[in-house]
């Protein structure tokens, strides 16, 4: 064929194709909580914009961020950082959960304390779906999910996700670049993939 004719049969192809995208938009798909924000409602940072004092920070959703414990200067970034709401994932009797507490209350950071199960099971489960209901609910937002080290605020964002439809691998690839680490093995039992 002849160059110049390429050329036309290329552009009208283009053009083509062009047209049947425009005939034909992909459905609006509204996005789900925790990606879509109110008007005016103020998103979680993005990491390079949170001290080293809210260790291993990673924001997972526009109205979620992960961290491993802050400090008690951590806290006071937090509320400044403007996040409504801190889910502790830690036992109550583990170091530094008290003093977490009597911070954020000092501040008026409003914390919750719903502590991950080590194992599978319905106490497992039923945490899932406490977590659920707080990540979904829109007037918690922005949330600080935090524990020890990251590690499980990682696997109960992989479980909230594999929960709201996120097929399995993708849910732990990003939790693990949030910082699953050693509950990566939990979050697969209970997700049905093989151990790895």
């Amino acid at each position: 064929m002849h160059p110049a004719r390429a050329t036309l049969a290329t552009l009208a192809l283009a053009t083509l194709a062009a047209a049947l995208w425009a005939a034909a938009p992909l459905p609006a798909q509204p996005l789900s909580p925790p990606f879509e924000l109110a008007e005016g409602q103020r998103a979680a940072p993005f990491g390079n914009q949170v001290p080293r004092m809210i260790v291993n920070y990673g924001r997972a959703a526009p109205a979620v961020g992960i961290s491993g414990q802050p400090t008690v200067a951590g806290i006071d970034a937090a509320r400044e950082l403007g996040f409504a709401v801190m889910v502790d994932l830690r036992q109550p009797d583990e170091p530094g959960v008290a003093a977490e507490a009597a911070r954020a209350a000092d501040v008026g950071l409003r914390r919750l304390s719903v502590p991950m199960p080590p194992r599978a099971g319905p106490e497992l489960d039923a945490f899932v779906a406490q977590l659920t209901g707080i990540l979904d609910e829109r007037t918690n937002y922005p949330i600080l999910l935090n524990c020890g080290s990251a590690n499980r605020a990682a696997a109960a964002w992989a479980l909230y996700r594999a929960r709201k439809g996120v097929p399995a691998a993708i849910a732990i690839e990003e939790a693990r670049a949030l910082g699953l680490t050693s509950r990566e093995a939990l979050v697969r039992e209970v997700l049905g993939l093989p151990a790895r």
